[in-house]
């Protein structure tokens, strides 16, 4: 096979994993707040319904070690359980955490560019101190399974064959995508820590919620170190 062919294999490849990879959060995202709203919609307007869903995104602030080599970058939260008393509810959430490679990591590894990804899968207790109320403020703690990749990439150009629905024809174009050099994936055991506040909207069971959590995870011989600042909905 030619280095050509293996350059654009290489590229599709790289490109393909990113179109997968936005599908599939939105596919997610997108499941989670319809039954988010379909249970508020069914609900009788009460708080004390046994189960709960949440859905919500925010900033990820980086720290320790961690914070040098990869830069701060975003998170998308999915999450539901169950309410066993007022004060105390457990929840399973999926979080996925988006970043970027800093400079002196991509001149180490001598590439053009880079980009990193944290996934976790925990396990949450979660303790409500005013559930009577309309602002709800909780403490919150997590453990799980916590799965950290660093991609290194360089832009290039892709020959894709499209179909134009408006005429009906087949066409050739070239567009830019980033090809993936290389990956490093590390994962391991973590746990998290924080609070937040819940305030609830009219008499629907939706309340917006704001939360803030340290989480460390066992991602290698650099740990990971973040401080994210979520906001969202939950019934």
């Amino acid at each position: 096979m030619s280095s050509h062919c293996q350059h654009t294999m290489g590229t599709l490849k790289g490109s393909a994993r990113e179109i997968t990879l936005w599908r599939s959060i939105a596919i997610r995202m997108s499941i989670v707040v319809l039954i988010v709203v379909v249970a508020a919609s069914n609900s009788n307007a009460q708080d004390d319904h046994k189960f709960t869903f949440d859905v919500g995104g925010g900033y990820s602030p980086l720290v320790g070690d961690i914070s040098s080599r990869l830069n701060n970058g975003w998170n998308i939260v999915v999450g539901g359980g169950y309410n066993f008393t007022s004060h105390f509810s457990g929840t399973v959430e999926y979080m996925y955490n988006g970043y970027g490679v800093s400079r002196r990591t991509l001149e180490e590894a001598q590439v053009p560019a880079g980009n990193s990804h944290m996934w976790s899968i925990t396990a949450n207790p979660k303790l409500r101190l005013m559930p009577i109320s309309k602002l709800d403020p909780y403490l919150v703690g997590g453990v799980g399974y916590y799965r950290r990749t660093v991609e290194f990439t360089r832009p290039a150009i892709v020959p894709v064959f499209f179909f134009d629905p408006f005429f009906g024809t087949f066409y050739n174009t070239l567009v830019l995508a980033n090809q993936v050099l290389g990956d490093i994936t590390r994962g391991g055991i973590g746990g998290s820590a924080g609070a937040g506040f819940d305030i609830k909207i009219g008499d629907s069971g939706l309340k917006f919620f704001s939360e803030a959590r340290y989480h460390y995870a066992s991602t290698g011989r650099i740990p990971t170190r973040m401080v994210p600042v979520t906001f969202g909905i939950r019934w």
